[in-house]
């Protein structure tokens, strides 16, 4: 009986340097993908971003330890990342997504080491190259909100997981202390990741009846660890008013019926009707392409199939738990943002299928290269055509959607902009929509001469005998138009417009006393 072949990965002929370099090329796939026009796109700010970046201005030597709110997700590690690059390249957009675009970049590099560990090398460079072009890691890795943290701090810490697991040195613990501490650090996603890595490990060890056995390398990682729960701990006794509305602000659901409701929608976001909001998706649009829908839902069959295998069981078991922010918000639902968490194993999911997959197809041919050969062609065909959806949706049909402009402010940036670079003698002020203002005052931190409000303030301000330019946006408009006139009659009004679309964004109403 004839002996079937071992196959071969692509670009076998490249040798022992395959593997370094095929990882080189997806790691390159990835960092096209998140910073290639990244200056530009996203074309404005979100609110959420702008709130983190003026919490990054005000962390400084005198205040390293910021509080914790609503407005920074509760992630004291995202604040002090943000920090870092505000200082270094100042108060602008893209300060705010280099963070984001580094660590999206890292996360696929991770994953990497994380898949080939726990399922093999097949597995490993589908999963990486899935969440290279993958249009939901993509827009999560190029926006300035801590929700760029799990997709990477959740692979690493399963991986340094697994090295512990099979070697016991004190650099290794010593690493998964650290790791530990970061995802406390990284808001409530890490707080309930790091709980069930702590239950499963306890879990083990107490099956191994190894609990109380307090090593040196433990002992290391239990420090570590510690220390960053004190921080945490620190900082909720530092910002105790914010903790104590935290559930009214992250606007949980009321009862059990809400969640099973919001429970229906969540799961059908993958495939189905996803994310609504243009801050993260192009709206309705399911999260995932037909083909790696179905990885994952082979996948998911693949691994109840083998339960008996930890690696299995463990991503069945965080997948879910992962799921729970997403599910217990009544924000926005489907929120893609409060799903992050499940998006490393969303991924690993459809690679155990697409690997399925390719298993069945090399037994259904043992020994016929051209047969094996061709369905390694297809899945590689699948996996390109993936990636040309995934530049296609984000960097066409997203970034091409007039929504989008809308839902990054295009308005406040541009009066922003205006503000630098036109120069006036007088008193500036700044009429946007409340949401909007946070937008402007950080684009425009510390400029002189510049105040933000909304139109119902207009009504108070006094008239004092002094030049004043007032910058409107187009959704403050017909009020604020109304009651400038009437309190300061024989101003100039001029429109400007969008260079996208060329609509009416903003207006300048100057008063010459």
């Amino acid at each position: 009986m004839a002996q079937a072949p071992k196959p071969h990965p692509p670009f076998a002929w490249l040798g022992r340097f395959w593997v370094p370099v095929g990882l080189a090329c997806v790691v390159g796939v990835a960092a096209f993908f998140r910073f290639y026009l990244l200056d530009s796109l996203p074309p404005g700010l979100d609110e959420t971003s702008a709130r983190i970046g003026l919490n990054a201005l005000a962390t400084g030597p005198s205040h390293w330890f910021p509080s914790l709110s609503s407005t920074n997700g509760y992630a004291p590690l995202w604040v002090w990342l943000q920090a870092i690059s505000v200082h270094i390249f100042g108060h602008t957009s893209l300060a705010l997504r280099l963070w984001p675009a580094t660590l999206g970049t890292l996360a696929v590099f991770v994953s990497w080491f994380w898949m080939r560990d726990w399922f093999g090398k097949r597995i490993a460079w589908i999963v990486s190259f899935l969440l290279a072009v993958s249009p939901w890691a993509v827009q999560v890795s190029r926006s300035g909100v801590e929700a760029a943290l799990p997709p990477l701090l959740i692979p690493l810490t399963l991986w340094v997981c697994s090295l512990a697991a099979r070697k016991a040195s004190p650099l290794v613990y010593g690493s998964l202390g650290a790791v530990l501490a970061l995802d406390l650090l990284s808001g409530p996603i890490g707080w309930l990741f790091t709980a069930t890595v702590l239950a499963i490990g306890i879990w083990k060890l107490a099956g191994k009846h190894e609990l109380m056995r307090f090593t040196r390398e433990r002992l290391i990682a239990g420090a570590i660890l510690a220390l960053g729960a004190a921080t945490l701990a620190y900082l909720i006794g530092t910002s105790l008013s914010s903790i104590k509305t935290m559930s009214q602000t992250l606007n949980l659901v009321p009862n059990i019926g809400a969640a099973g409701h919001n429970l229906v929608k969540v799961l059908l976001m993958f495939n189905v009707h996803g994310d609504e909001n243009y801050r993260h998706n192009l709206a309705g649009e399911p999260m995932l392409n037909a083909f790696v829908g179905i990885m994952i839902v082979t996948g998911l069959l693949v691994s109840i199939s083998r339960l008996h295998k930890r690696p299995y069981r463990v991503v069945l078991i965080l997948a879910p738990i992962l799921l729970l922010p997403a599910v217990l918000t009544a924000t926005g639902t489907p929120n893609s943002s409060w799903a992050i968490g499940t998006l490393p194993l969303v991924f690993a999911l459809a690679g155990i299928g697409t690997g399925y997959m390719l298993e069945l197809w090399y037994t259904t041919f043992p020994i016929n290269s051209a047969a094996r050969t061709t369905g390694q062609a297809a899945i590689i065909l699948l996996l390109a055509l993936s990636s040309l959806q995934g530049y296609t949706q984000y960097f066409r049909a997203w970034a091409g959607s007039t929504a989008v402009y809308q839902a990054y402010n295009e308005a406040a940036v541009q009066i922003a902009g205006h503000i630098k670079s036109d120069k006036f003698n007088g008193e500036r002020y700044v009429v946007l929509p409340q949401e909007q203002i946070p937008v402007v005052n950080y684009l425009d931190y510390q400029t002189p001469s510049f105040r933000a409000l909304t139109s119902s303030q207009l009504a108070g301000l006094p008239i004092p005998a002094a030049n004043r330019q007032f910058y409107i946006a187009a959704a403050s408009r017909d009020d604020s138009v109304k009651i400038l006139k009437a309190k300061f009659p024989g101003g100039v009004l001029h429109p400007h417009y969008s260079p996208f679309n060329q609509a009416e964004t903003y207006y300048t109403y100057e008063v010459n006393k």
